[in-house]
């Protein structure tokens, strides 16, 4: 019995102890490559073209493609609620080295007229992304949660 016992421990701190082998397999980092999905309001300065509009709702699509250890490749496609056509911005970004959970992407528009260029602070809590945004150049602003899109669907 106490044989049992000490094999146990020693399994644990072997497990405790153990290093992944690469980015995919958890290199300290949430693995967070997928499609997630949000709808938010989005406000704009009264210098930008939007602003008489008023608060838009819209919805968000970030996929994120790729990890390399703390690096992270992802497309932003977003539209307003009633639109057909999705906007698409890539961004670049990394995980923050002294907190796993947040991270920061850099974005640059490619299709659209609304395209622009911001940032996304980011975290990642409970198989939740929560990000804001802010578009310096445009004086845009929003704030969203998304979840993971089931990929079945």
């Amino acid at each position: 019995m106490v044989l049992k016992l000490i094999r146990s421990l020693a399994a644990v701190a072997i497990l405790a102890v153990a290093t992944p082998s690469g980015a995919d397999e958890g290199s300290g980092f949430p693995q967070i490559v997928g499609t997630w999905h949000g709808t938010y309001l989005v406000a704009f300065a009264k210098s930008n073209p939007n602003h008489g509009k008023g608060l838009l709702k819209t919805e968000m699509e970030l996929e994120v493609t790729k990890l390399d250890g703390n690096l992270i490749t992802a497309t932003n496609r977003w539209r307003r609620i009633g639109d057909t056509e999705w906007i698409v911005e890539e961004a670049m970004g990394t995980f923050s080295l002294d907190d796993p959970t947040r991270f920061v992407l850099a974005e640059a528009g490619i299709s659209g007229e609304d395209v622009s260029a911001g940032i996304f602070n980011g975290v990642y809590l409970d198989d939740v992304i929560m990000v804001t945004y802010a578009g310096p150049g445009t004086g845009v602003a929003f704030a969203a949660q998304l979840v993971k899109k089931d990929p079945s669907k």
